[in-house]
């Protein structure tokens, strides 16, 4: 015998592809809003020289730009070798990078 559907399963099987399309769209633009809050937020962070901060509830660390070694895999599945690394690997820039903690209860 097999389980009840969740109701929120229930409901979403009985979506149109329309209704689907449109959700995904509207959770999609609420996304965006919220990143465009959180970059605006993680600006003001980078103009403050902030690289870390507690709050009440949270912790936050900055990492400045960089730059990182990235290894193209295919190239080096193809030459295999460790002599050949270096020579199929480029650097790409990096942003800053913000992470958020919880907190721990003390």
């Amino acid at each position: 015998m097999t389980k009840p559907l969740d109701p929120d399963v229930k409901k979403l099987r009985a979506l149109s592809a329309g209704e689907i399309a449109d959700q995904v769209g509207a959770i999609k633009a609420q996304i965006a809003d919220r990143e465009t809050q959180l970059n605006e937020y993680k600006a003001e962070a980078v103009r403050r020289g902030l690289l870390e901060a507690d709050g009440q509830l949270f912790r936050i660390t900055l990492s400045p730009p960089g730059e990182q070694l990235r290894i193209d895999s295919k190239l080096l599945r193809v030459v295999m070798g460790d002599p050949f690394v270096d020579h199929f690997s480029k650097t790409s820039a990096t942003d800053w990078v913000l992470r958020c903690f919880a907190r721990k209860a003390a």
